[in-house]
């Protein structure tokens, strides 16, 4: 077992990302008594996110603070955290599974020569072993993957797989300076938005995704009142967005984003492989459709069978009258 836990962090607009506190509650519930959960971040004015942190750190949040690590550049991430890594003593280092852990841990791994166990799903004990759950094969079989060897294992979690619990308590926050070793960060000229829509599905809290079974684009409006009167995001599975009936930002799935909200609203969805590993961290899932043998109610709390047009219709008059009681 581990006995020293790192977990790094990830922020954007001046905010901790969610996947960071599903990452602090799986290095604490495989911890054991002896072992020390800590975390690192990077950034320029992110004291109060340091703070945020140590309440999920009993272990400490060490915050690498310098105009090097103002926006995230992967060469510079790689030097920090390789350095800093090391002469910690980790011996497993977790993060979220984001896009851009994508992009520099296995820089990261190559660099500390280290194992890499991506997009993990689950983390057990064997003895004195972990023991990571990923998924293979698009989503249709479990790999339990064990380490071999001394020194850090880098492990990212894949969103919703370990959601998060409250904040322990605890840990004092230590700033350091920026040591790029003469690594010129890359200028960014700008950043502008892609077409994402008025909600980010990675952080909705709410979501209502429509399928194939749906009909079409003119009934496709369904799916968005609902979630207007929600206050919900838009999701689909692949088949809408494929069509042209939604924007392919709205793609939830293994070609698509990965989502944990804590209500999702599956409509005209019929439960392909490919979609439920996209969305089966959600805390609670409510499944319309008209097929009661779709594999989507297997991994529905609740499941409504009937047509669309007169359900749907029914549950945003409920919602509505909800809200004005």
């Amino acid at each position: 077992m581990a006995k020293k836990i790192l977990v790094v962090a990830e922020h954007r607009d001046g905010a901790l990302k969610g996947i960071t506190k599903e990452a602090l509650t799986a290095a604490l519930q495989v911890a054991d008594d002896a072992a020390e959960v800590s975390a690192v971040i990077l950034g320029q004015g992110v004291d109060a996110l340091a703070d945020e942190l140590a309440s999920w750190a009993p272990g400490g949040v060490v915050l690498f603070e310098g105009s090097e690590v103002e926006q995230y550049t992967p060469e510079v991430y790689v030097k920090v955290l390789g350095d800093f890594i090391k002469e910690s003593g980790a011996e497993l280092v977790l993060t979220g599974n984001s896009y851009q852990a994508i992009d520099y841990f296995p820089r990261l791994a190559a660099v500390l020569d280290a194992p890499l166990v991506p997009d993990c799903t689950a983390i057990e004990s064997d003895g004195d072993k972990l023991v990571f759950v990923r998924k293979v094969m698009n989503g249709k079989l479990d790999a339990r993957c064990t380490v071999n060897g001394e020194g850090p294992t880098l492990v990212s979690l894949q969103q919703g797989a370990f959601p998060p619990s409250g904040a322990p308590g605890g840990g004092a926050v230590e700033k350091k300076a920026v040591d790029a070793g003469g690594i010129e960060p890359r200028k960014i000229l700008s950043i502008e938005p892609g077409e994402t829509g008025e909600v980010d599905l990675s952080e909705a809290e709410i979501i209502v995704a429509g399928g194939r079974g749906v009909g079409d684009e003119e009934k496709f409006k369904l799916v968005f009142d609902l979630a207007e009167a929600l206050g919900g995001a838009v999701g689909a599975s692949r088949p809408p967005c494929d069509s042209g009936w939604v924007e392919s930002f709205r793609q939830i799935g293994s070609s698509g984003q990965v989502v944990a909200p804590k209500l999702y609203i599956a409509l005209g969805i019929s439960g392909a492989i490919q979609h439920l590993v996209g969305m089966r961290g959600s805390q609670c899932i409510v499944a319309v459709n008209r097929d009661p043998n779709a594999p989507i109610f297997q991994e529905a709390t609740y499941g409504l069978v009937g047509d669309l047009a007169e359900i749907v219709p029914a549950l945003i008059e409920a919602v509505k009258e909800s809200q004005e009681a």
